[in-house]
Formats: C-alpha cells, sequence, structure tokens
C-alpha cells in the first residue's frame, strides 16, 4: 500500500479520516496525497484577477495549508509524506484519472454517518468513491475509533471471492495482527448451502459464522457486529449483488454507521 488517497472539504468529518489515514499511512510507509477538488461557478468567478489568482482558489490553497499544518506534528512524527493538492476538476478525476495518475493503492475518505449510510451514500462523494473506484475504498464515520485494528468482520455471500480481492484485507489483517470473522447471513436463497464459504486469508487468523436473516440482511449483520468486538466491517463490491442489494430498501448500508464502524469495500471488478 504505497500512495493512500484522502479527498477533503476541510471539514472535521475529513480531519478525521486524515487521522485514519495517517495511521495507516504510517504502518504501511505510505505516502499520503490529499486532494480537493472544486468547481468554479459564475457566481464565484471573479474577472478582475487571473484564473490562477482566483480568490476561490486562493481561499481553498489556504484552508489545504490550514488543514496540513494542523496535521504537521503527527505527520513529522511518523516520517510522512503527505502531498496536498487544490485542484478545478470535477470530483469523477479523484476515483479514475487521479487514481491511474499518481498510482493510488487505496481511498479514505470521511463520511457524515450518523444519520445512516443510505442518506450519506446517495448525491455524496462516498457514493461516487464506491460506485466508480477499482481500488479498496475506506469510508470513515466521524466517531469511530483509529487504529489499530485487532478484529476484522468480513460479510460475504455464498460467491467465491478470489484471492486477488481479498489481498487488501489480507494486508491489512497481517500488518495488525488482526483476527478475521468471516460472516455469511443465510438467506432464502443460501438454505440450500451446506459448506462454509472458502476464503483464502493466508498468514490470518480466522474463524466462520453463520447468523440467520433478521429482516434484512443489514439488520443481521448489524446485529452480530453489536455482539463482538469489531473495528473494521469489510464488504466485496460486486458488479451485481450482494453490496447492490445492500443499497436498496428502507434498511441500508446504514448499519456500518449506526455501528460507528469503519467500512472497507474490495472492488471486485
Amino acid at each position: 500500500m504505497k500512495k493512500i488517497l484522502v479527498p477533503t472539504d476541510f471539514s472535521p468529518v475529513a480531519d478525521h479520516a486524515l487521522t485514519y489515514a495517517i495511521e495507516l499511512g504510517a504502518a504501511f510507509n505510505s505516502d499520503l496525497l490529499l486532494y480537493h477538488v472544486y468547481h468554479v461557478s459564475k457566481v464565484d468567478y471573479n474577472r478582475d484577477f487571473p484564473a490562477d489568482e482566483q480568490p476561490l482558489k486562493k481561499e481553498l490553497e489556504r484552508k489545504m495549508g490550514l488543514t496540513k499544518l494542523k496535521f504537521q506534528d503527527s505527520i513529522a512524527e511518523k516520517g510522512l509524506n503527505v502531498h496536498g493538492t487544490v485542484a478545478r476538476e470535477p470530483i469523477l478525476a479523484l476515483f479514475e484519472r487521479k487514481v491511474e495518475e499518481h498510482e493510488i493503492d487505496m481511498l479514505v475518505l470521511g463520511s457524515k454517518g450518523a444519520t445512516g449510510l443510505k442518506k450519506v451514500i446517495f448525491g455524496s462523494v462516498a457514493a461516487t468513491a464506491l460506485n466508480m473506484a477499482k481500488i479498496p475504498v475506506f469510508i470513515i464515520p466521524p466517531e469511530s475509533t483509529t487504529l489499530p485494528i485487532k478484529h476484522i468482520v468480513l460479510a460475504v455471500d455464498n460467491d467465491k471471492i478470489s484471492k486477488a480481492v481479498l489481498a487488501p484485507l489480507q494486508q491489512l489483517a497481517v500488518k495488525f495482527g488482526a483476527k478475521v470473522t468471516v460472516l455469511n447471513v443465510k438467506t432464502e436463497s443460501s438454505l440450500a448451502t451446506v459448506s462454509k464459504v472458502k476464503v483464502d486469508l493466508e498468514g490470518v487468523e480466522s474463524s466462520y459464522q453463520e447468523v440467520p436473516l433478521s429482516n434484512t440482511v443489514n439488520d443481521a449483520i448489524s446485529k452480530f457486529v453489536k455482539t463482538v468486538d469489531c473495528d473494521v466491517l469489510c464488504m466485496v463490491r460486486r458488479d451485481k449483488g450482494f453490496f447492490q442489494r445492500l443499497l436498496q430498501g428502507s434498511n441500508t448500508v446504514n448499519q456500518a454507521y449506526r455501528n460507528q464502524l469503519p467500512l472497507l469495500v474490495l472492488p471486485e471488478g
């Protein structure tokens, strides 16, 4: 995990995500790229200034400088390289072009999770990241605890998950010496499945747990993570399937935010 991209809007929520990213970066000796992208409307554009000297751009650069200053002691203590960038670009650029351009390994971003993930995800930066990113996405709720990570719950369906998809989770667990509980919610479609789901996490202490469906898959996961001392909830984003089903209906993945757990999403494709 050589490079971590941290989008920021300079809010306390974004600052908390940056704190988490700094801890991750220290563990993996990663470079951190702190990014703010913005759009200039006709109202914001001041014709008295050239493009590079626009008051909005200067104000955002000032905020970026203040953010780096706020975290400079922590950054210096951990010996990290943190690069702050303010760019006039669409948000989509962060999750496609910038990821490729900078060879990013992971995205870490904050979310206003207090009102539930569904309200946060749709129409938000988190939604865009989850839908577009081809690399792992770590979503950090504002009240979640920071590292170390000791216990990860991996929620799975009955479809096979490749070793390559699970590699970031495996690396995370090995780095922190964390155990992984593989959680399978037994839905009607999976009742006929007798054998447990096989998950390849070499070098990781892992266990397998099945729980019955409780109203929704999300409710079942929520009920389970409340009974264990869990630091991270991990899910796999498939093109169609488990994760997409979680994003439907009134009771959605907001359980991850209801419990204030960091959510690690691994893209399958």
